[in-house]
């Protein structure tokens, strides 16, 4: 795990606590590794939630297919972020998504009832433990409320004025996003023709210029 602790320490989960305290918890929380390829699924829609992973390493999508098969993009995850938290906290008998590795991935399982409950160790920092992931939990629902607020917009171009204002924030008026069009389009909603049509009048227009995933606010 040594080659990993970095990207450990800065997960929102294990804040608070040394990277050796880290190390020495992995083993009560029944940790394990796993190798994904591109495309592989970590977590089927109707599985049962059972770990909470951490991303070593790559690049997740976390998918939802209608009842006529269409997918809309929820999420994209990377480095040190978290997935199936809150499900695993909900307690749900089935997962309503599907995480796929959009590259290959490398992520970190931790047993979901080994973080919830104390050890027969004790672990001095398990209490930290599990006030992080109430702190992330709470996290992800206003995650969940900003994205219903992005898709009430509207029209397109408010989603991607909104869709673009949360990454500015974060990075700056210049910055990268990690969609490309189509997973975009799928992000807000939109058919790909009708963003593409907003994205290049916005740039004649003056309010944002772009060059493939390079966007800058103007």
């Amino acid at each position: 795990m040594d080659p990993y602790t970095e990207v450990l320490s800065a997960t929102p989960l294990f804040l608070g606590i040394m990277p050796a305290d880290i190390t020495a918890m992995l083993t009560c929380l029944r940790a394990r590794q796993k190798h994904c390829k591109r495309g592989e699924a970590l977590l089927l829609s109707g599985d049962r939630p059972e770990h909470v992973g951490v991303i070593l390493s790559g690049r997740l999508h976390i998918v939802k297919d209608d009842v006529d098969g269409n997918r809309s993009l929820l999420a994209t995850l990377g480095n040190a972020d978290l997935f199936a938290e809150a499900l695993c906290c909900a307690g749900v008998a089935e997962s309503p998504v599907t995480v796929l590795a959009d590259t290959d991935t490398t992520v970190l399982l931790l047993q979901f009832s080994r973080i919830l409950h104390t050890c027969p160790n004790t672990c001095a920092f398990h209490q930290t433990l599990i006030s992080n992931m109430l702190r992330v939990v709470a996290q992800k629902n206003l995650y969940l409320q900003n994205r219903t607020e992005l898709l009430g917009a509207k029209s397109v171009q408010a989603k991607v004025l909104g869709y673009l204002n949360a990454y500015a924030r974060q990075r700056g008026l210049r910055f990268s996003v990690p969609h490309n069009r189509e997973e975009m389009a799928s992000y807000l909603c939109v058919e790909r023709s009708a963003l593409s049509h907003t994205l290049m009048r916005m740039k004649r227009e003056g309010i944002i210029d772009y060059r493939k995933d390079q966007f800058t606010l103007l």
